[in-house]
């Protein structure tokens, strides 16, 4: 696995917001020729048992990279982990093959598989990912009239910051929008502007939310996206993030499915329920501090759940896009060999 070494000396705050610039990931493009994800043929025959290899692709993101901490649990002889540090690293890395499983937002899973990537989703990623900050007590209802700071345009952060307002009854968009909504290229700029005094309300992902909170005494992390979402919808989870594989690997190597949700479902077990020593496993996994990523752990309550479990919140997800931003997720609902194990 990847070995990750910080100087001791870089303040704790400038770390953590400079390693989380590139945490999110952006949407992808589409094409009109798409073709079924998982129904391919498998490359080669088949084969009992696993790979003698590996290759795993996550961002930059503790929610993402806790199923990921046990992976030398899983009988597969060499397994590589590399972290993408931009949207189209791990994207082109995961089309061209360099990537045989990767973590990525859940909207690009389908958006990839309506361009025709052959890929299947393994399992999902939920937790309290990413919070609405602002003072303390900040509800929906206080972001009228007011500028509410999202990075970036179009990332599954923005489009389930939509989902929420417009599920509020709230308009974001034209001159006469109750919110309005301020794009910045990286959550480092966020993270900067609330430490400053600068901007009040603003939307950020785990580690930064932490991180911020802790810098100033006006700004908290008022509500978890998650759960408004889940009072608005009645769902029981916000996947946030899936775990995709190619789909020749699912086909050429079937037992290898079951395998990795094992082992990603232990893995994020054995983190929650020992956070201080899945802290330092995180941090072995993506360049985030253990003592941050110690701090963002017991509030995070991160869950996986194989991708057949999970599907029902997935759709639920996914129907919401498709009707307010279809291109998010390709323009259509990714079909049943999409979900892996179904």
């Amino acid at each position: 696995m990847n070995r990750h070494l910080l100087p001791s000396r870089i303040r704790p705050l400038v770390v953590a917001l400079s390693l989380t610039a590139a945490a999110a990931l952006s949407a992808c493009g589409t094409s009109d020729d798409t073709v079924t994800c998982g129904t391919g043929s498998a490359a080669g025959e088949v084969q009992q048992g696993l790979p003698s290899s590996l290759n795993v692709g996550v961002a930059n993101n503790i929610a993402m990279a806790a199923p990921l901490t046990d992976l030398d649990g899983l009988d597969v002889d060499a397994i590589e982990i590399g972290t993408a540090s931009t949207p189209e690293e791990l994207r082109t890395n995961f089309i061209a093959g360099r990537y045989d499983v990767a973590a990525m937002p859940i909207n690009i899973a389908a958006n990839l598989c309506a361009q025709g990537i052959d890929l299947e989703l393994v399992g999902t990623v939920s937790g309290n990912i990413v919070y609405l900050m602002g003072p303390e007590g900040t509800s929906l209802d206080d972001l009228r009239g007011k500028t509410v700071h999202i990075p970036f345009r179009n990332d599954i952060i923005d489009l389930v910051t939509q989902q929420v307002l417009g599920s509020a009854g709230m308009t974001f968009e034209g001159p006469d929008a109750d919110v309005r909504l301020e794009y910045h290229p990286t959550p480092l700029d966020i993270a900067t502007g609330l430490t400053s005094g600068s901007m009040e309300y603003a939307v950020l992902p785990e580690h930064l939310a932490t991180v911020v909170a802790g810098a100033t005494g006006d700004i908290v992390k008022a509500q978890s996206m998650q759960d408004l979402w889940n009072e608005q919808t009645g769902a029981t989870a916000l996947p946030f993030a899936g775990f995709v594989m190619r789909g020749e690997i699912t086909r050429q190597y079937p037992d290898l499915v079951d395998a990795l949700q094992t082992n990603l479902l232990g893995s994020v077990i054995g983190v929650v329920s020992d956070p201080t020593t899945g802290a330092v496993e995180i941090a072995d996994v993506v360049p985030i501090p253990a003592d941050v990523v110690g701090k963002v752990l017991p509030g995070l309550r991160p869950t996986y759940l194989p991708a057949a479990e999970g599907r029902a919140d997935t759709e639920l997800l996914y129907r919401s896009l498709l009707d307010s931003v279809p291109d998010s997720i390709g323009g259509e609902l990714p079909a049943d060999g999409f979900y892996a194990g179904s």
